[in-house]
């Protein structure tokens, strides 16, 4: 197979995008009618994780057999012949959608090899498709992102997922926003990783960090590649440029990279 992923890989990832959104969008709508005690809201949620995620590998399957998966529901189903890994998570925000808060998203992300070259996210409520290819740009459907500039540190909107329950470092997260706090113009946690970080491409967001939640691969793989395509300089809170390192996650246009970690690494 050639070193270079398949060109149309990238328009397969929208269609089965797409498909998923269409069940979550089923989904969401039925939410609110959720009997908590008698059906349970775990359940519900994994019905149409399950359903999204398996729409998604049929539909990538079915154009291209040899790529392997990773997905947050089904694992890891390893390629056939190929060196590429189409990374899935098929509801990021899953408790937005169940309380039908609307914002969440489908994320498929492709790995050749140990490197990060495709990703869409789509928000199928507002019908909204970001996606990129290494090298080539981050689009909004068929619009080029431009590359932004860099905003002053005090107007800067910065966006963050924070631990819950068990998952994460509480201690952490509440350090970094009292240190961030008082130099930035917002700081908003609306709960799906994979959109956040792709705003930060799109400049709704000024910068993302996370290092108190948890966040799999699957949860940041497709945002991290829209966002360096955007112009974005993505690390840890260490400075590694390989995610196989990372447990944080810094995202900011190059010019604030370097003061945004070291605000948050204090």
């Amino acid at each position: 197979m050639s070193h270079t992923a398949q060109p149309d890989l990238i328009h397969t990832l929208q269609e089965a995008a797409r498909l998923a959104g269409k069940i979550l969008t089923e989904g969401y709508h039925k939410a609110g009618g959720i009997d908590f005690e008698r059906k349970g809201s775990s359940d519900f949620v994994t019905h149409y994780d399950q359903a999204a995620e398996h729409v998604i590998i049929d539909t990538i399957q079915r154009a291209h057999p040899d790529v392997g998966f990773l997905g947050e529901e089904t694992g890891v189903t390893p390629s056939r012949s190929s060196d590429l890994t189409v990374i899935i998570d098929p509801l990021d925000g899953t408790n937005n959608f169940l309380h039908r808060v609307p914002h969440f998203s489908v994320s498929i992300a492709v790995r050749q090899g140990a490197t990060l070259t495709q990703g869409v996210v789509y928000h199928p409520l507002l019908d909204e498709m970001l996606w990129a290819v290494r090298g080539q740009g981050a689009y909004q459907g068929s619009e080029r992102l431009p590359i932004l500039s860099a905003r002053p540190l005090n107007e800067m909107l910065v966006g963050t997922c924070l631990p819950y329950h068990h998952k994460g470092d509480c201690m952490t997260s509440q350090r970094q926003l009292a240190a961030l706090m008082p130099h930035v113009a917002g700081i908003r946690s609306p709960g799906s990783a994979a959109l956040e970080i792709a705003y930060a491409g799109m400049g709704r967001f000024d910068a993302f960090w996370s290092q108190g939640a948890e966040l799999e691969l699957w949860d940041i793989a497709a945002g991290i590649v829209i966002a360096r395509e955007a112009g974005c300089q993505v690390s840890d809170l260490a400075g590694h440029d390989d995610p196989t390192e990372w447990n944080s996650l810094l995202i900011a246009h190059p010019e604030q990279h370097g003061t945004l970690r070291s605000l948050l690494n204090e």
